[in-house]
């Protein structure tokens, strides 16, 4: 088979997934415009998970852990399908469903999420947090509570808590970034998130909002140079075949969130909702253990396939963007200052005095 006619047989394909995705998305939509289906403790609940990662994410990993305690813990009677690598839709796409109950569970971040709640676009200053964990500890703190409260409030959509993703770096097929210069032109997919978008600008990047399902084919064909994620989504994506260069640019930290459709979460019966929220944490707990795993095996396995991996000074990359783009932020945010202060005081009390590392 020629180069092209593969590149056209890849193309047809992506159409046929996208086209299949959008028939199965249609369908549960119509399913969800009569409710949620909260079943009974009879005959039991049939539960839709979406994510858009791959089956070997550690978004997988975790929806496999919250089926398997909920199976166990209710007798089977929750029962969990999960639909992963963007079947049901983009983020955005999954969230909608969530909220009209065509889905019930699915994960998502607080970029996305800003799109419903803007006052989440604090959490995107770029370089606001200087480890995964300390990241983590705020999220899970008093300023992440007040977002979950506002999420719930606005959209329906109750949060049970979050992942451990850690920080978004730049990955590319052109060259390895290891001063601002670098990122100079590449042509990135970048979240379609203002703050992203303003932030990745302003360091000289060819900003390009994308869904994620089409990142890999757009890196195939030579419409993008590369985009960000961390180091797991990289791998699990298989993204070194298409992209050569990984670099720790940590310019972001990426809250990501598990979410559950809140009239399906209230008509379950109370012991079945404890369970749900007890099994949710453990498989939290299991992810973020899960993830730090990954990342060194994820590392190990770029190396095995060519990437160059670069970490670079980050001090000279901050300037480009602090502090016009948290002036940016504060001014396009009701009460964007005070929201920035609190965040910054959130952070200062959890400042670690160690931590895993970006």
């Amino acid at each position: 088979m020629t180069r092209q006619s593969s590149g056209n047989v890849s193309r047809r394909n992506q159409v046929r997934r996208t086209s299949t995705g959008l028939v199965l998305a249609a369908t549960l939509l119509a399913a969800g415009c009569r409710g949620p289906d909260s079943g009974d403790s009879a005959t039991g609940w049939e539960v839709r998970f979406s994510h858009v990662l791959s089956s070997g994410s550690e978004f997988h990993l975790l929806a496999e852990r919250l089926r398997e305690l909920m199976l166990d813990r209710t007798d089977g009677k929750f029962r969990v399908d999960i639909y992963p690598s963007g079947q049901l839709g983009g983020e955005r796409i999954a969230f909608e469903q969530l909220q009209v109950g065509a889905i019930h569970l699915a994960i998502s971040g607080t970029p996305v999420l800003s799109g419903w709640v803007p006052e989440g676009q604090i959490f995107d200053l770029p370089f606001l947090f200087t480890t995964r964990d300390h990241g983590l500890a705020v999220m899970q703190g008093p300023v992440g509570d007040a977002w979950r409260d506002r999420l719930l409030e606005r959209t329906g959509v109750r949060s049970l808590g979050f992942l451990d993703y850690g920080f978004r770096h730049v990955y590319n097929r052109r060259r390895p970034v290891a001063a601002p210069e670098d990122l100079a032109g590449l042509k990135l997919r970048v979240l379609q998130n203002p703050t992203y978008l303003a932030s990745y600008s302003a360091l000289g990047v060819q900003a390009t909002p994308m869904n994620y399902g089409e990142v890999y084919s757009a890196l195939q064909q030579g419409v993008i140079d590369g985009g960000e994620a961390n180091a797991i989504g990289f791998v699990s994506s298989r993204l070194y075949e298409v992209a050569r260069f990984f670099s720790f640019t940590s310019v972001t930290y990426n809250p990501i969130t598990l979410l559950v459709n809140e009239p399906f979460y209230r008509a379950l019966p109370t012991d079945v909702r404890e369970t749900l929220d007890r099994s949710v944490a453990e498989a939290l707990a299991y992810q973020s253990r899960a993830a730090r795993r990954m990342e060194t095996e994820a590392l190990e396995e770029m190396v095995d396939h060519g990437v160059e991996i670069t970490r670079p000074d980050l001090a000279p990359f901050a300037p480009a963007v602090r502090p016009r783009i948290w002036n940016d932020v504060a001014d396009r945010l009701p009460d964007g200052a005070a929201l920035i202060a609190r965040l910054l005081a959130e952070a200062e009390r959890a400042s670690p005095g160690g931590g895993a590392g970006r």
